[in-house]
This record gives structure tokens, sequence and C-alpha cells, in this order.
């Protein structure tokens, strides 16, 4: 077993991205699509109606933890934050 480096700390891999707090709100599209993330019908989109929305939750620079919405409606998209 020649020479090991002794690594400085456990992590395999990390990424760190820097957003402006305005870059969140410009969501995909297709996120309502997507089977991974949180449904929720406890909300209404005030453009279409709809009564269902994908929900994201993120840090937005010092206003905290931000709850994201993206209605549900395949033909609206509408994006919102609370």
């Amino acid at each position: 077993m020649g020479n090991m480096e002794v690594a400085g700390n456990n992590r395999v891999y990390r990424n760190e991205i820097y957003h402006h707090a305005a870059e969140y709100t410009q969501v995909l599209q297709d996120v309502a699509s997507d089977p991974a993330l949180p449904r929720t019908k406890s909300v209404c989109c005030a453009v279409c109606g709809y009564g269902e929305a994908v929900f994201l939750q993120a840090t937005a620079g010092d206003e905290g933890m931000t709850m994201f919405y993206v209605c549900c409606n395949p033909n609206c998209g509408h994006r919102w934050r609370d």
C-alpha cells in the first residue's frame, strides 16, 4: 500500500449554487408534471382557479424559507410564492 492521502472530510461531492432571490421565481413550466415533487390541493390558482399545485421550498435571500407553487393545470402553469 504505497503512499496514502488522508482526506480533509468525508464529502464525496458538493455542488454550491448561488442565486439572487428573483431567480427562484423562474421555475421551469414543466415542473408541474414532475412526479417526484410534492403536490397540494389546499391552494387555488389565482389565474385559472385550478385546485392543485406542485410546491417547492427554497431560501430566498434574507426572507428565509419561501414556498413556491406551480399550477398543475397543463394549460396554465402559473407560478406564485407564499
